[in-house]
């Protein structure tokens, strides 16, 4: 079987039973069981009451009867014609099975309960959505370290000196004062720091989402960010959206006041695929994008 140059879904190369979704690159875990119907049998002209009762050009029924089991020209031998498979274009090779570019709006995994965008690539799991956010974030916080580890530390020195003195104090019996230890933090060092890391994190999927639907993240977990209604890279405003609703949330939970709610709206971007019909986070939903299982192709 020759491999496919598009993503879509294929008779699977190891199970003549099954469907396998190609992501356009290699082939995925996902598959469907396949159900294509059967040419119907052609029906044995020898058997009583199966041959075609027909009259002659010009005769009467009653000049020219027909006994069960007898055929006529025109039945005898007739073969049925081959079922055409549910999709197939004729003259196609009967392995391919409804390729993903021509996008017809069959939601052929939703019929069979996997979710899946509207013209059928199968949705990433949340499993996959978590493992790509914990190696995101390490990259990103190994750089925010590299280009802002110097004010962090100026942040923190004084208040790390004053954490120490507190053990210190603690053992020897004596009360801490712990609002004073709070003082020690240097606010300016911090948020300084906390800009930082908001424009790492905002360069960081701009330019890997921008370029190939794919965080490093995404690409370790075979997933890819795409719009719900187009495959292929996300457009720019598409990604705009997508980054800008997440950058919103770390800049209320860092404001004063106001940092609870943004840490709540953090908790629940998180953990809304776990839930969501599409498996949309809520920044997905507002750059109308989703995180499905394979590569995208650029336009």
């Amino acid at each position: 079987m020759e491999t496919p140059t598009s993503p879509g879904w294929y008779d699977d190369p190891e199970d003549a039973e099954q469907l396998r979704y190609f992501d356009g690159v290699v082939w995925t875990a996902h598959k469907q069981p396949r159900t294509t119907r059967r040419a119907q049998p052609v029906a044995d002209a020898n058997q009583p009451g199966h041959g075609a009762q027909s009259t002659q050009h010009g005769a009467s029924p009653q000049a020219n009867p027909q006994f069960p089991g007898t055929p006529t020209p025109n039945t005898w031998n007739t073969p049925t014609p081959p079922q055409q498979q549910w999709g197939q274009q004729p003259g196609q090779p009967q392995q391919q099975w409804q390729q993903a570019p021509q996008y017809g709006g069959s939601q052929f995994g939703q019929q069979w309960g996997a979710p899946a965008t509207p013209d059928g690539q199968p949705l990433a799991s949340y499993g996959q959505r978590v493992g790509a956010f914990i190696i995101d974030w390490i990259l990103q916080f190994v750089l925010g370290l590299v280009f802002g580890g110097y004010f962090l530390w100026t942040a923190m020195a004084d208040y790390m000196r004053g954490a120490i003195d507190m053990a210190n104090q603690v053992e020897t019996g004596t009360q801490p004062d712990i609002q004073s230890l709070i003082q020690r933090v240097d606010a300016g060092a911090l948020m300084v720091y906390s800009i930082i890391g908001i424009a790492v994190f905002f360069l960081y999927q701009w330019c890997f989402l921008k370029r190939s639907g794919q965080t490093p993240g995404k690409a370790v977990c075979n997933i890819s960010v795409r719009e719900l209604e187009r495959p292929g890279v996300p457009s720019s405003g598409a990604v705009l959206r997508r980054v800008g609703a997440a950058v919103a949330l770390f800049v209320l939970q860092a404001l004063p006041l106001l940092g609870f709610l943004g840490f709540i709206g953090r908790v629940l971007d998180l953990l809304w695929p776990s839930w969501d019909q599409q498996r949309q986070a809520l920044h997905d939903k507002a750059g109308g994008t989703v995180v499905v299982v394979g590569k995208q192709r650029r336009d």
